[in-house]
C-alpha cells in the first residue's frame, strides 16, 4: 500500500495533510518532537513516532529520521513519500541525498529555498523581474539608519531577512520605535552587518496568500485565499479564511516560480493596496497554515503532491470552489473578540461615557447634570443592541469548516490541549505558542499531576475557571455551539443527563448542582493534566 511520512504533527496544517492522504487510502506515519500532537489522535494516522528536536539537535533529527524512513519503507516498491511541513523542510532539503535512496522528497532545490527565504535577495529578484514589491531599504550600520530617518515615511515594517511565521517582524510607527527595535533585532538575533534587518514600506491594504504546486517548473494547481480575520489584528495568524480570485497575484507568482524552475509547494504572500496593485511580500517553500482552506476549496495539495512524487500525471488543474470558508480553532474566537475590542462602534459608545464622566467631574456641585451620563450609559449597555451586534460579529463563524473539529475524525481535538498548555507555561498569550510555531522547552522543571491536584497553583485554578466559562458560553451561544461547542461542551453533554430532573424542585436543584460540580471537576482535572510538571532532579552530591 502507498505510504507517506508527515512531520511536525502538532501543526494544524499537518493534521489537514494527514486527513487528506488518509482519506485517499494512503498509510500515513506521523512524526513530532512532542509526545502530544493532534495528528497522533487522528484515525487516519497509521502510526506515530517522536523524533529529536529540530532546533536543539538537528543532526540527531536527521539521523533518526533517516533510520525511521528505512524502517517504514513499504515492500514491492509501493509509492513512498516524505512530506515535511514546517521549518524542518529546510533541514531535510539540505540533507536530501541521505533520504532519496529510500523515499521520494518532493521539494524545490535548496538554492531556491535560500534565495526566496532571504527577503533581501527576493527583493532584488522581484525588482529585476518588474514584480511590484513595497519600497525596501537595507542598512549595514545603525549610523546609516539614523541618517536616513528624516526621509523615511512612517509607519514601516522592520523585518529580519530570514525570519518566518511572524518572527523577526515588527511594525514601527515612529523613528524611536524603529531605531530601538533595530538594535533589539541586531543584538537578539546576533546579526552581522550584511544580515541587518530590512526596513520596508508599510502598504495599507489586505493580505492575500497565493498558493501553488509546481512540477519541474510547470504549474499544476493554484488557489488564493484571504484571511477575513486574524489574531492579533493586521499582523497575526489567519483565523477565518475565504477563497478569492486574484489574477494579478496569481500571474506574478507563476512568473517568478517559473523563473526559478520550482518544484513542489509554494505559498506567496501579497498585500493588495486599497486602490493599487498587489505587492509581493514573501515566498515560503513549504506547506502553509491555511492548507485546510485550500483542501476545502477542492485544491487538495497533499494528494496532488503525493501523486507528483509517485510519478503520476495530473491531467488538469482542479476547479476551485469559492464558497467554502474555514476557521482555526480557538484563534477564530480570539480574532472575533479582538475585532469587537477594537471596533469603533463599541469604542465610540465607551468614549461617550468617559466624556460625560469627565463633564460631571469638572462641574460645579450646584450644576451637576446626570441625565447625559445616564443616556450615554444606557446607549452603551442597550441589551437589544448588544445582542444584535454580537450576532452580527459572530455570523462570520456560521457554516465554517473547523481545522480540527470534524465529524468523521473528532479525536484530534484532544491535541489542542498541547498548545494551550504551552501558552500557559510561557506565561503569556503568544501566537507562536498557540499556533504551535514556538520551540518546545523540554527541560522546564515540572511538578507531578498528583501534586497539581492536591496543591493546585493559581494557574490551575485560573485555567479551570477559563475552561468552565468557555464551555458555558460556547454551548449556550448559538453562533459558537456548532464548532467550539463540540470542543468545550463535551463535559456538559456527558454529565448534563443528570440534570434532567423536575425544574424548580429540590431534587431538580440537587441534580443541577451535582452535574455542574462534576463538569467543574472535569475541567479541574484537565487543567491539572495539561499543566502538570516534573519535580527538579535531586542533588546527589550532597551539596
Amino acid at each position: 500500500m502507498a505510504r507517506a511520512i508527515v512531520t511536525y504533527s502538532r501543526g494544524w496544517h499537518a493534521l489537514a495533510m494527514t486527513r487528506s492522504l488518509g482519506r485517499q487510502g494512503i498509510e500515513v506515519y506521523c512524526g513530532e518532537e512532542a509526545p502530544f500532537a493532534p495528528c497522533f489522535f487522528s484515525k487516519y494516522c497509521t502510526g506515530s513516532f517522536q523524533y529529536p528536536s529540530v532546533a536543539d539537535d538537528p543532526e540527531g533529527f536527521i539521523d533518526f529520521l533517516v533510520e525511521k524512513v528505512k524502517e517504514l519503507k513499504p515492500p514491492d516498491d509501493e509509492p513512498y513519500v516524505l512530506m515535511p511541513v514546517h521549518k524542518e523542510t529546510w533541514l531535510i532539503a539540505k540533507h536530501r541525498e541521505r533520504f532519496e535512496p529510500y523515499i521520494n522528497v518532493p521539494l524545490t532545490s535548496l538554492e531556491n529555498m535560500e534565495q526566496t527565504h532571504d527577503k533581501g535577495r527576493l527583493a532584488l529578484l522581484a525588482e529585476e523581474m518588474n514584480i511590484t514589491i513595497p519600497g525596501t531599504q537595507q542598512f549595514t550600520s545603525i549610523d546609516d539608519l539614523y541618517r536616513a530617518l528624516p526621509e523615511i515615511e512612517f509607519p514601516v515594517f522592520l523585518k529580519v531577512r530570514e525570519g518566518a511565521s511572524g518572527v523577526g517582524l515588527k511594525k514601527c510607527d515612529t523613528p524611536e520605535d524603529l531605531t530601538s527595535t533595530f538594535r533589539k533585532f541586531v543584538d537578539g538575533y546576533n546579526l552581522q552587518p550584511d544580515e541587518y534587518p530590512l526596513v520596508q514600506q508599510f502598504v495599507q491594504g489586505e493580505d492575500y496568500c497565493c498558493t501553488m504546486l509546481f512540477n519541474r517548473g510547470k504549474k499544476v494547481a493554484s488557489m488564493t485565499y484571504h484571511n477575513v480575520r486574524a489574531f492579533p489584528r493586521q499582523t497575526g495568524a489567519g483565523a477565518l479564511r475565504e477563497t478569492v480570485a486574484m489574477p494579478e497575484a496569481d500571474d506574478a507568482a507563476e512568473k517568478i516560480l517559473e523563473r526559478l524552475d520550482w518544484h513542489g509547494m509554494a505559498e506567496i504572500d501579497f498585500r493588495k493596496a486599497d486602490d493599487g496593485p498587489a505587492y509581493l511580500i514573501e515566498i515560503n517553500p513549504r506547506f502553509f497554515g491555511g492548507l485546510p482552506q485550500a483542501i476545502a476549496a477542492n485544491v487538495d495539495y497533499p494528494h496532488l503532491l503525493f501523486q507528483i512524487a509517485s510519478g503520476q500525471t495530473i491531467d488538469a488543474s482542479p476547479d476551485v470552489n469559492y464558497d467554502a470558508r474555514t476557521e482555526a480553532p480557538i484563534v477564530g474566537l480570539l480574532a472575533t473578540l479582538d475585532e469587537i475590542a477594537h471596533d469603533d462602534r463599541v469604542l465610540d459608545r465607551l468614549r461617550n461615557v468617559r466624556q460625560e464622566l469627565g463633564a460631571v467631574g469638572h462641574s460645579n456641585v450646584e450644576d451637576v447634570r446626570l441625565k447625559p451620563l445616564w443616556n450615554a450609559i444606557k446607549q452603551a449597555a442597550n441589551p437589544s443592541d448588544i445582542k444584535g451586534y454580537l450576532r452580527e460579529m459572530f455570523a462570520m463563524h456560521d457554516g465554517t469548516i473547523n481545522d480540527v473539529l470534524q465529524s468523521d475524525d473528532p479525536r484530534p481535538a484532544m491535541g489542542m490541549l498541547f498548545p494551550l498548555a504551552l501558552m500557559l507555561k510561557h506565561g503569556k498569550l503568544s501566537m507562536g505558542v498557540l499556533t504551535s510555531e514556538a520551540d518546545i522547552d523540554a527541560d522546564r522543571p515540572r511538578r507531578r499531576f498528583r501534586d497539581m491536584l492536591m496543591q493546585p497553583t493559581w494557574r490551575v485554578l485560573l485555567v479551570t475557571a477559563a475552561l468552565y466559562a468557555l464551555s458555558v458560553f460556547t454551548t449556550h451561544y448559538e453562533p459558537t455551539s456548532g464548532n467550539l461547542g463540540l470542543l468545550f461542551g463535551w463535559p456538559e453533554n456527558f454529565f448534563g443527563r443528570l440534570d434532567s430532573g423536575t425544574s424548580g424542585s429540590v431534587f431538580g436543584a440537587i441534580r443541577h448542582t451535582i452535574s455542574q460540580s462534576l463538569i467543574l471537576l472535569t475541567w479541574y482535572v484537565v487543567a491539572a493534566i495539561v499543566l502538570r510538571e516534573r519535580p527538579p532532579a535531586e542533588n546527589k552530591t550532597g551539596e
